[in-house]
């Protein structure tokens, strides 16, 4: 073994032991409480009592606007006091953390166990956030990790099974669910709507106002511009210093531009294999989010990874500094510095497999046969 990879691995091994102690510390000594994990927990614990889980929760009074399945996946943890549950919760968001990243890694090239470990420490850096404060980042990491490689096998009606999970957050996913739907096909369009539309049904029956409950919040949202009380939105527009709203619609002319700006360059390359696009509307989507914060960065990973595909220093530093970036801006509006980082690389990529096509060509197609 030399020991430029004995350096690299005491490197990796002491990053990702740092990154663990940090959150750990975070969660558990600093003395901070989660904001959001109580809302959740909370929404579920009124949904097992048969009561309205459109409601403010927390101390710091935060709603529960989310579509109700949203609460029906924290039930098996509020059967737990709250502070077990927690801990619970932790242990699931650190192992689908791993698994998101060792999975589609392993898929995109068999990268080391030693770079695996890096890319999952560097990940926990710019993911910190989301264990700060409680929130589903990684629950739907995993779901659209699991999306991605489903329609990448083909598998119309699973990726379709899956809908539901990004709708918790559509905002997040504004060109990757259209995008989704396209490659999955009718099996995949008629699949996702079926399963939302009874899940809404059975939330219907149980609470036959949920919907206007619902819309309630989200209207109230559009009054709140203070976002959290500790970290700023990490957007467009809040990077160039405008003000954002709860809800996230007080810069929709912006929104609008960069959709469209998102949505063309994705029809752009509508040429790669089915992973590298859905990986790079991933990145498209979160690049015209209207509402977002530093934690849903972990959504970034899966075209992360696919700029990965060549390990190199300079792939390293890119890793580097999408778990800097955030730290330095103090997760609030210039951790979207990552979001253009990522995005544009991922562009700068496309642009280049285009360019290769014509010498790559029966490579590519062969890729292309496997991909799709």
């Amino acid at each position: 073994m030399g020991i430029k990879k004995i350096l690299y691995g005491s490197y990796v091994i002491f990053n990702l032991v740092a990154a663990i102690y940090f959150i750990v510390y975070t969660v558990f000594y600093s003395g901070y409480a989660p904001l959001d994990f109580p809302v959740f927990y909370g929404a579920a614990r009124n949904a097992l009592n048969g009561l309205s889980i459109y409601t403010y929760y927390g101390i710091h009074h935060f709603p529960f606007w989310y579509f109700p399945w949203t609460s029906w996946i924290f039930i098996p943890l509020a059967i737990f006091s709250r502070q077990v549950a927690w801990i619970i919760y932790l242990v699931i968001s650190f192992s689908i953390a791993f698994l998101a990243v060792f999975v589609l890694a392993k898929h995109v090239l068999r990268f080391s166990l030693l770079d695996i470990l890096y890319m999952f420490s560097m990940l926990l850096w710019m993911g910190w956030l989301a264990f700060r404060v409680g929130q589903m980042s990684f629950l739907i990491l995993g779901a659209t990790v699991l999306v991605i490689l489903l329609i990448g096998k083909g598998r119309s009606i699973l990726s379709g099974l899956l809908i539901p999970l990004l709708l918790i957050k559509p905002h997040l996913f504004i060109i990757f669910i259209p995008l989704v739907l396209w490659l999955g096909g009718k099996k995949t369009l008629v699949t996702g709507t079926l399963v939302t539309l009874l899940l809404i049904g059975i939330e219907t029956v149980i609470t036959p106002h949920w919907a206007r409950q619902m819309l309630s919040l989200l209207v109230e949202g559009a009054t709140r511009v203070d976002a959290t009380p500790f970290w700023d939105f990490s957007t467009f527009p809040t990077l160039v210093g405008l003000s954002q709203n709860f809800s996230g619609t007080a810069n929709l002319p912006f929104t609008i531009i960069l959709v469209a700006i998102s949505a063309l360059i994705v029809i752009r390359f509508r040429s790669l294999p089915k992973i590298p696009l859905l990986s790079l509307a991933m990145a498209a989507s979160l690049f015209c989010a209207p509402r977002s914060y530093a934690y849903d960065l972990v959504m970034l990973i899966p075209a992360m990874i696919w700029l990965s595909e060549k390990w190199s220093i300079k792939t390293a530093l890119i890793w580097a500094a999408a778990a800097l970036i955030p730290m330095l801006s103090h997760f609030s509006a210039g951790s979207y510095l990552v979001t253009l980082l990522v995005f544009a690389l991922s562009i700068s990529k496309a642009y280049t497999i285009e360019r290769q096509g014509g010498i790559f060509k029966s490579f590519l197609g062969m890729r292309k046969n496997v991909t799709r």
